[in-house]
């Protein structure tokens, strides 16, 4: 908005980092030359530090602007709450690898690939994580599994720690040691100074095509550095408030009474915001509220199906008129109701269980109906014997067979209804027994997913074969182009010499 009143060709202090306004204060020319002293390197490990609107994310994109894209390939991992198991899916994800085999095999198979591939081509591979004290422990842990990648005593691959100034005190930690370790350099990023913020302002003013147009006061660069204590994030806001201020009033010149005022509006609107806040319910009161009703209404169902006594009842009502009188019940109180809610439930689901056991053993022993078939009654006379209920098998067909030509029947009408049952025909075969139909079937069908088995297993060890083939094929190709590279490096020096 301000940009065309003050006929600028850009925003000069826009929040996000762009490269293009980047400032170097003593503070970050220091943090600069310990990230490419880390890249000469090519190892270990380079943390930088700084309070939130340091500009750290500003120096990475500074950096990231000024490598040679022929000798360093960088990603950048914005997502640093990881877990370890996900952090290689990450990284491959930021170096836009397809690993080819699944699972974490797979995936350190193809960043192992990659790796040497960069390295045939004269590349170092970096990662810049950025946020690093969100980083759990398991997971920084994995980071330095992963650069001990390395080819005859050459690293692989390095790794750019940033993050805010906690990310030191996690450092300093005992279980840190091994990383600590490999830490090669570290720099923690400080506030710009008086002199240095007035430089910052005009600096990026003069990026954006200013004009000396709105000019700015030495009160006003002096009362700018007491408000934002020469944090760049916080100069960017204010100055984009004067900014907008002055074109709002046609203002052309920016002073220190022009400074405390935006100042107090700007006070003045995070006092109406905590304001707003505050006149929120608050979340802890409505949780505990939460858990009492439900602890209430666990309580109902358990009495529901109970006979109380008289006294009981009124035990109850009273102390159910206390916890009415109390506005929050302690949360103690409530887990403990919960636990012995699922106590009654687990005893209740016992019992449950032990009458359905009682049920079929009852059912068990009563006599079969005489309309049922012989394997029906012989198979559920072995379920009362055994008390519980299984599945027939092949083995308990044979018996079935075998016991139904042998074991004599109660009647002569029992009998008759008996072979009737086993010479039934069924709609697939006229004279085909029903019970030898359903056993033919069944092994056909046994037989089919056997097949259809043994199938899927050749076809996966067809696969994984093709794949270790092809693994062996790049790893021969990869010593194939190291043995040219050596042999061609002594032949330069052969003929220099």
């Amino acid at each position: 908005m301000y940009e065309e009143y003050f006929r600028l060709s850009d925003a000069p202090f826009r929040l996000n980092p762009d490269p293009r306004f980047f400032y170097g204060s003593r503070s970050h020319n220091k943090a600069m030359a310990y990230l490419h002293y880390g890249l000469k390197q090519a190892e270990g490990f380079i943390v930088i530090t700084g309070p939130v609107g340091a500009g750290k994310s500003m120096l990475i994109g500074h950096l990231l602007d000024q490598l040679n894209a022929s000798n360093v390939v960088a990603a950048n991992l914005l997502t640093s709450n990881i877990e370890p198991e996900d952090l290689l899916a990450q990284i491959l994800s930021a170096f836009r690898i397809e690993p080819e085999g699944e699972g974490r095999t797979g995936q350190i198979e193809a960043f192992e690939d990659y790796l040497f591939d960069q390295l045939n081509r004269g590349r170092r591979v970096l990662l810049i994580i950025d946020e690093a004290q969100n980083l759990p422990f398991k997971t920084l842990e994995e980071l330095r599994m992963l650069s001990n990648f390395d080819y005859e005593g050459t690293p692989l691959f390095q790794v750019f720690l940033v993050g805010q100034p906690e990310f030191r005190t996690i450092m300093e930690q005992s279980n840190m040691e091994q990383l600590r370790q490999r830490v090669i350099a570290s720099y923690h990023l400080e506030n710009l100074s008086e002199e240095e913020t007035r430089d910052y302002i005009l600096h990026r003013l003069s990026v954006a095509g200013w004009r000396e147009d709105p000019a700015f006061t030495d009160g006003a660069f002096r009362a700018i550095f007491e408000e934002t204590t020469g944090l760049p994030r916080r100069i960017n806001t204010l100055c984009n408030r004067l900014m907008l201020y002055c074109s709002l009033e046609e203002a052309h010149e920016v002073t220190a009474e022009i400074v405390e005022t935006v100042c107090s509006e700007l006070r003045e609107e995070k006092l109406e915001s905590r304001k707003a806040a505050d006149a929120l319910p608050r979340v802890e009161k409505v949780e505990v509220d939460a858990d009492q009703r439900a602890t209430e209404e666990v309580a109902e169902e358990k009495q529901k199906p109970s006979k109380q006594s008289g006294s009981a009842k009124k035990k109850q009502s009273a102390s159910g008129k206390n916890d009415q009188d109390s506005n929050v019940v302690p949360i103690e109180s409530a887990k403990s109701k919960d636990v012995a809610a699922k106590g009654d439930k687990r005893t209740e689901e016992k019992v449950a269980t032990n009458d359905k056991i009682a049920e079929n053993s009852d059912a068990a022993q009563t006599p079969a109906p005489a309309s049922m078939s012989v394997l029906d009654r012989l198979r559920a006379k072995k379920e009362g014997g055994d008390r519980m209920r299984q599945e027939a098998t092949l083995n308990d067909v044979a018996s079935a067979i075998a016991a139904a030509s042998q074991t004599p029947t109660d009647s002569p009408d029992k009998e008759r209804s008996a072979e009737a049952e086993l010479t039934r025909p069924t709609s697939g075969s006229a004279g085909t027994p029903q019970w030898r139909a359903s056993l033919t079937r069944s092994i056909e069908e046994t037989r089919e997913e056997l097949k259809l088995a043994n199938n899927n297993v050749v076809h996966l060890t067809r696969s994984v074969a093709a794949s270790a083939a092809q693994r062996a094929e790049r790893r021969r190709k990869i010593s194939e182009s190291l043995d040219r590279a050596d042999h061609l490096l002594v032949e330069m020096r052969e003929a220099q010499g």
